[in-house]
């Protein structure tokens, strides 16, 4: 994000940790009060109070650095070499369009941006995967040997382009976000003018409309036995798709078209995790898409990476084989907090 220093930074990542759960705090209290009085309100919670000290903390961290590399770019140093992290891509793109962020706004976006859209959710989509790993041990040696193929200089030095081509480990991620979304309903949106549908129905103003994702991600009417978890369902390759069958089943079901519905898939742009389409609206949709979802995936691939080349893993208590309940509230759904993991690194060379 910015660099290797804010990584050791202990209190920086507590910030960017509790940043966001301080604002669903602040939501939550605010929410009963009337609109013209939460400014009024809102000073004397302690939620906001606190995030007051956590951006002002942000700031004397990221400010500084700005300032320090706009200077080094402006010295036309021939020995500096531009860092490259997701505050130097804020300040390029400012540079770009002529608009270039101050430092404080730059500091509030960093904040922001790793707070509420990158830490919970990635970690959230972690834990699910994890979970879904130790329940479903058979895609760990698949996934293991597809990331030795892909990051052959190990998962430190691995490349966009590396993690790009792990369609195994792509589509496993799918498929767990398919059983686990953050969230049953996405695309909330409140209507201020009259809409009229196709079928003639009116949205009145103030109408609370959303689109049902995780239904719809589990319709059988979109996908072939939408209640089977498949890891690899969405793999383009059908060598890929049918790593875990037995030859005789593999080759039923590449004569009964199986492997034909794949190749014709592979041309399809909606089968992959970042993927947008209107069976697949976990990122959202059409304009509203997250635009952070390709830097989420590539996160993810890169944590899993090096979790599955380097460790072994297991639940601390048997289960029995089941997957944790998941902790549903209201439309929205949680990994189980209360689930304990113990990790154990690989003997060197195997």
């Amino acid at each position: 994000m910015a660099g290797d220093v804010l990584r050791r930074n202990k209190e920086w990542l507590n910030v960017a940790s509790n940043y966001a759960v301080n604002v669903g705090i602040t939501i939550l209290l605010l929410r009963p009060v009337p609109k013209y009085l939460r400014p009024i309100v809102a000073p004397f919670l302690p939620s906001v109070r606190t995030m007051r000290k956590q951006l002002r903390y942000a700031k004397d961290i990221f400010i500084p650095m700005v300032h320090e590399r706009r200077l080094a770019e402006q010295a036309k140093d021939p020995n500096y070499i531009k860092p490259d992290d997701f505050l130097q891509w804020m300040m390029d793109l400012g540079g770009e369009r002529d608009e270039e962020l101050e430092p404080e706004t730059l500091a509030h976006h960093m904040l922001l941006l790793v707070t509420l859209a990158v830490t919970h959710t990635s970690t959230m989509a972690l834990c699910h995967c994890l979970f879904d790993l130790v329940t479903r041990p058979e895609y760990v040696e698949p996934l293991r040997e597809e990331m030795c193929r892909t990051l052959p200089d190990g998962w430190y030095n691995a490349t966009q382009a590396a993690l790009k081509d792990q369609s195994r480990l792509d589509s496993f991620l799918r498929e767990s976000q398919r059983f686990a979304p953050p969230g049953e309903l996405n695309f909330h949106r409140i209507v201020k003018e009259p809409i009229t549908l196709h079928d003639g129905l009116v949205l009145p103003v103030e109408t609370h409309v959303c689109f049902p994702a995780g239904p719809i991600s589990k319709d059988a009417a979109f996908i072939k036995n939408p209640m089977v978890f498949d890891g690899f369902r969405w793999c383009h390759d059908p060598r890929d798709r049918f790593v875990l069958t037995p030859e005789p089943a593999r080759s039923d079901a590449m004569a009964n078209g199986a492997g034909e519905d794949m190749h014709v898939q592979k041309l399809m742009p909606g089968a992959h995790f970042v993927s947008i389409t209107n069976t697949n609206m976990h990122f959202g949709y059409g304009l509203q898409a997250c635009p952070g979802r390709f830097f989420a995936a590539n996160t993810l691939k890169a944590i899993l990476s090096r979790i599955i080349l380097d460790y072994e893993f297991k639940f601390l208590h048997d289960l029995d084989g089941k997957r944790p309940r998941n902790l549903v509230v209201g439309e929205h759904i949680l990994p189980n907090m209360t689930t304990e993991m113990l990790f154990r690194k690989r003997p060197i060379g195997l």
